[in-house]
C-alpha cells in the first residue's frame, strides 16, 4: 500500500462513463460526446467528429466497424481509436485520485483529462501534483519497496518546506545550491539541525530522478539539474558486522523467559548471518524455497534467483521451525524490520556485544566522529554485512561469496576484504606479544 498520501486504503470511485450522440432534428449524424458521473459531479466532452447515426452501437459503444462517418467521410477505426484514448485517460485519471485516496472536483478531473488530451488548461498542476505523479507511476512500474516510498515522500516534503510555492523554472543551478543549503540547516530533531553530507547526495539523486522523469514527460524545461554536482566531503560507510566469536555469542544465547519475543529474532537474524539474506528475502522465504541441502530465492531487490548452500547453522533454525505454520507458507517467524532491529539492540546489549565503533561523517565541511557500542548499531543488514565479512575471512574466495549474495562486480566486495586484510594483520601482531 502507498501510506500518508500515496497509498492508503485502496479507494474505489464509483462511475458512470458513456459516449452519448447528441442528435439534432433533421440530420442523420450528430456530434459525439463523452460523459462521466460520478458522485455528484458531471463532465463531459466532446470527441471531436460527428457520427452517422444508424452506424452506431449503443451496446459495444463504438462506431460499427468498416463504416464511414459524417460529411468527411472519417472511418470508423479512427474514430473508435479516439473513444478507447478518452477510456484510458480517464480510467487513469481515476486511478490517480484513487491512490491519493481522493475524489476529483469537477475542474481537477476537466484540467486533468484536458493537459493529457494536449490542450491549455485553466491552470497547471503544481511541482507537487507532478511529484505525487512521479511516486505513482515509478512505484508500480518499477515495483518499489515501502522504503522507496518513504525516500521520495520525504524529498517532497523537504521541497514544500523549502518553498511552498516551488516551480520547476527555480531549479536553476542557484536555486538547487540554495537547496542544498536549506538542507545543511533543515531540522533533524529537537536536538539536531542539518543533515549529512551523504544524506544530501542521495535526496539531491532522488531529485534528480524525479527531474528526469519530469524532463521526458515535457513538464519540465529547466535542464540545470542535468550539471549540478555540489562538492559534498563524504567518508566511506563503516560496515558494522559481528565478528564470528559475536556471531556464536548471540547464536547459542538463552533468552530469558521474561524476554521470549528476542529467541524467534535471534533465530532470524542468525539466519540472515548465515545465508547472506536481506531482511526482505527472509520475512518472504517460503517452506517452498527450502531444498534438503540449499535454499532458491529470487530476490525482493534485484529480482535475482540465488541458489545459496545451506551450513549446519542454518539448517538447524530451519529444522527448529519446521512444524510451525505461519501466514503465506513463510518458513520463519520474521516480524516488521522496524520492531526487529529494535530486538536486536536489545538483544546484542544483553549479549555483551559492546565493542566500541567509531562512525565518522560530515556535515557541511564539519568533520564529525562519534563513538557507539556495536550493539546500538545493530540492524537486520547487518546479517548480511556479517556473513560476507566472516565468509571473507574463512578464506572462501572473494567471486563464490558473490555467488551466493548476487554482488555483480568486486567494488562492492572491496570494503569486506580490507576487513579481512585488517583482521590477518591483527592476527599476525600476536606473535609480536609473545
Amino acid at each position: 500500500k502507498l501510506i500518508n498520501g500515496i497509498y492508503r486504503k485502496a479507494m474505489n470511485i464509483k462511475r458512470n462513463c458513456i459516449f452519448l450522440l447528441d442528435k439534432e432534428k433533421d440530420k442523420t449524424d450528430a456530434k459525439l460526446r463523452y460523459r462521466i458521473k460520478w458522485g455528484d459531479n458531471t463532465v463531459a466532452f466532446n470527441v471531436g467528429y460527428r457520427v452517422d447515426i444508424d452506424k452506431w452501437s449503443p451496446d459495444s459503444q463504438r462506431c460499427k466497424n468498416n463504416t464511414t462517418h459524417g460529411t468527411k467521410k472519417v472511418h470508423s477505426s479512427i474514430i473508435n481509436k479516439a473513444i478507447q484514448n478518452y477510456e484510458d485517460i480517464c480510467d487513469n485519471i481515476f486511478f490517480l485520485f484513487e491512490q491519493k485516496g481522493l475524489s476529483p472536483t469537477q475542474n481537477e478531473f476537466k484540467d486533468e483529462f484536458n493537459q493529457r488530451l494536449g490542450k491549455k488548461v485553466r491552470a497547471q498542476r503544481t511541482l507537487f501534483e507532478y511529484h505525487t505523479e512521479f511516486m505513482i507511476e515509478q512505484g508500480k512500474e518499477s515495483q518499489w519497496e515501502e522504503a522507496t516510498y518513504k525516500e521520495h515522500r520525504t524529498i517532497q516534503r523537504r521541497l514544500k518546506d523549502f518553498a511552498p510555492s516551488l516551480e520547476f523554472e527555480d531549479l536553476t543551478k542557484q536555486g538547487l545550491s540554495k537547496f542544498v543549503d536549506y538542507m545543511h540547516t533543515v531540522p533533524i530533531s529537537s536536538k539536531k539541525k542539518g543533515l549529512k553530507n551523504s544524506s544530501i547526495r542521495k535526496n539531491l539523486d532522488n531529485l534528480k530522478w524525479f527531474l528526469r522523469w519530469a524532463t521526458q514527460k515535457g513538464y519540465n524545461k529547466e535542464l540545470a539539474f542535468t550539471t549540478f554536482q555540489p562538492k559534498l566531503k563524504e567518508v566511506r560507510n563503516t560496515v558494522v558486522y559481528l565478528t564470528w566469536e559475536e556471531l556464536m555469542l548471540i547464536y547459542n544465547f538463552k533468552t530469558p523467559s521474561s524476554c521470549s519475543h528476542l529467541e524467534k529474532v535471534k533465530d532470524v537474524f542468525c539466519f540472515c548471518c548465515f545465508t547472506s539474506l536481506r531482511y526482505s528475502d527472509v520475512a518472504n522465504l517460503k517452506r517452498s524455497n527450502v531444498y534438503e541441502d540449499h535454499i532458491l530465492v529470487t530476490t525482493i531487490k534485484t529480482y535475482d534467483t540465488l541458489r545459496i548452500e545451506l551450513n549446519k547453522y542454518s539448517k538447524a533454525i530451519l529444522e527448529k521451525y519446521k512444524d510451525e505454520v505461519y501466514d503465506n507458507n513463510l518458513a520463519l517467524p520474521v516480524i516488521s524490520n522496524q520492531k526487529m532491529n529494535d530486538a536486536l539492540k536489545e538483544l546484542g546489549e544483553m549479549c555483551g556485544i559492546d565493542a566500541p565503533v567509531s562512525i565518522t561523517y560530515y556535515k557541511g565541511s564539519e568533520r564529525i566522529d562519534e563513538v557507539y557500542k556495536k550493539y546500538e548499531l545493530l540492524t537486520t543488514h547487518c546479517g548480511r554485512r556479517t556473513f560476507i565479512s566472516n565468509a571473507i575471512m574463512l578464506g572462501i574466495p572473494p567471486e563464490v561469496v558473490m555467488k551466493w549474495t548476487g554482488h555483480e562486480d568486486y567494488r562492492t566486495m572491496k570494503p569486506y576484504i580490507a576487513i579481512a586484510d585488517k583482521e590477518k594483520k591483527n592476527a599476525m601482531d600476536l606473535f609480536n606479544k609473545k
